[in-house]
């Protein structure tokens, strides 16, 4: 009965085992095209808020994506250059946030002219947006707040209804605390469309643990 009950107890210790194994394991990709397919489905990498006909895109751009766009960009084919660069990204945040019309309400048309009258109030929006957005933008972490070490708007020149914006967050304190962050909340501190203080939540430990593992 003794070596029954034990059997049966490692039985169960390696199903146990096998399953928490497969819990565990993440997947791999071999090119930025799979790893774009892979954050298409990663609803926690994309945050959306709709407020006053505008919508408020918010999304965190995974350290891995930049450093395998980089690669591709400068014709890097090294795992040494790949490494180099993802330690790089890894210690920055990035986020892209796009304004839109809500088109679930009814509003239609460019972002930029939203609540325009006249080419004078275009001309102070435009320039609004352009260079002073960064001021409006935030983020905060269990190690801090931080602000915007760089920001710049897309200009489409009116040919998409919506623009994106591109944050980027360096740290303060020490080289890696942004990397060793166990969450990211952009903050938006609206002053153009009236949309008041927009909060998006990313939880970036459970992001870390889901990210696909790559190799060149």
């Amino acid at each position: 009965m003794k070596q029954s009950a034990l059997h049966i107890l490692f039985s169960i210790s390696i199903i146990v085992v096998v399953l928490f194994s497969g819990c565990s394991e993440t997947s791999s990709v071999a090119n930025i095209e799979e790893l774009n397919a892979w954050m298409k489905n990663a609803e926690e990498l994309t945050i959306t808020r709709s407020v006053n006909g505008v919508e408020v895109k918010v999304k965190y751009i995974l350290p891995i994506y930049s450093a395998f766009k980089d690669l591709k960009r400068y014709e890097l084919s090294s795992q040494k250059s790949f490494d180099s660069l993802l330690t790089f990204y890894d210690n920055n945040a990035t986020f892209i946030m796009t304004l839109g019309p809500d088109e679930t309400t009814g509003t239609t048309g460019d972002i930029m002219y939203k609540g325009v009258k006249n080419f004078k109030e275009y001309v102070l929006q435009a320039k609004h947006l352009n260079f002073d957005l960064e001021k409006q933008v935030s983020m905060e972490t269990n190690e801090g707040n931080y602000y915007p070490a760089l920001s710049s708007l897309d200009n489409t020149y009116s040919l998409t209804s919506n623009r994106n914006i591109n944050f980027v967050f360096s740290p303060t304190k020490t080289k890696e605390e942004l990397k060793n962050a166990k969450h990211f909340q952009f903050v938006y501190d609206d002053e153009v469309f009236e949309l008041g203080t927009l909060h998006f939540y990313f939880d970036k430990e459970k992001i870390d643990s889901q990210t696909p593992k790559v190799s060149i």
